[in-house]
């Protein structure tokens, strides 16, 4: 038995999830309080999410590709890496660099993308037990996701998007590697690799991003993504999407247009050129509760005045297209 701590809506636990049912491994989940973190203060290792404790080898890791590696090296069968050694490597610098890229951007603008249209799904994420469910209740929830997206914003600097080029980065990186999927299906040797299994997880919270899950040039990357959703058995939507969907269809807008956008560098290099990753980067910064308050004036500014602008709600093309393909056997 595989214990894994978790915060159930992570992109990064998702892609652990996703490799111990791909390996048919037994495992529990184990939810964790995001800010205490309180369930892994007895592992040695680094107190980051996702988190396994592999009871059978005693065996405790963290960072959800190096435990995919584990994974992979524990338990052979039904592999999610390549034989050939050149292959392999590549489906790791592949992780690292979507770990440190994708990860980091997609995590950043799903989270101001919810601030900006459905911040009370913050509390429902974070605080759904704490004081036995208090802040559930309507009037609760709604202060105390103010106060959680208050310390996000300062945790993963939202307040800084236009500043850090986010949306540009992002735009950079995913065009081409929507070109190489579509010439070649996969990203390394022509099958489903942990690679891929990165991409697909990594992406999930630019689904409710309209700049991306909206942009002309990426549909075909969001259409390969839920293919793969589906066939292997993955949730097709998370309850965050779910909230911000119906938010939507109620208010008839949605913040789609970034005002500021200026052309990516360049859209043809590939995210795995440059030098040999080793870890994965992070961009958390510390807050702390005599802290928090300080975000309030950028909480206020990316909710209000963020510059990416009102437009009429429309769902995704993608959504028809997959569902069609998939329905067909495509």
């Amino acid at each position: 038995m595989i214990d894994l701590y978790k915060l159930h809506w992570s992109h990064y636990v998702e892609k652990v999830r996703w490799a111990l049912d791909f390996k048919r491994l037994p495992w529990r989940g184990i939810d964790i309080v995001a800010f205490t973190k309180k369930e892994m203060r007895g592992f040695d290792c680094a107190q980051t999410v996702p988190l396994i404790h592999d009871t059978s080898t005693g065996v405790a890791i963290s960072d959800s590709s190096p435990i995919i590696r584990y994974l992979e090296d524990t338990y052979p069968e039904r592999p999610l890496f390549p034989a050939d050694s050149s292959e392999r490597e590549r489906v790791w610098q592949w992780m690292l660099r979507l770990d440190s890229t994708l990860g980091l951007y997609a995590r950043r603008l799903g989270y101001s993308q919810i601030i900006m249209e459905c911040p009370q799904t913050l509390a429902q994420l974070f605080l759904p037990n704490f004081f036995g469910g208090l802040f559930a209740r309507r009037g609760w929830r709604v202060l105390a996701s103010h106060v959680v997206g208050m310390m996000l914003t300062l945790r993963f600097r939202f307040h800084h998007n236009r500043q850090d080029r986010i949306y540009e980065q992002l735009e950079a990186l995913l065009i081409p590697v929507a070109r190489l999927l579509d010439r070649a299906g996969f990203l390394v040797g022509g099958q489903f690799t942990a690679a891929d299994l990165t991409l697909a997880s990594l992406l999930r919270p630019l689904r409710v991003v309209p700049h991306f899950s909206h942009h002309p040039s990426l549909q075909s990357l969001f259409v390969w993504q839920e293919q793969l959703f589906r066939i292997q058995g993955r949730d097709v939507t998370f309850p965050y999407e779910d909230a911000i969907r119906a938010q939507r269809q109620r208010s008839g807008t949605m913040r789609w247009r970034v005002s500021w956008m200026q052309a990516p560098d360049d859209l043809h290099a590939a995210p795995v050129d440059g030098e040999t990753l080793h870890v994965a980067g992070n961009d958390q910064q510390p807050v702390s509760s005599w802290t928090v308050l300080l975000g309030l004036p950028a909480y206020l500014k990316l909710r209000w005045f963020s510059g990416v602008k009102k437009l009429p709600y429309k769902p995704a093309a993608y959504l028809g297209i997959s569902r069609s393909r998939v329905l067909h056997g495509a």
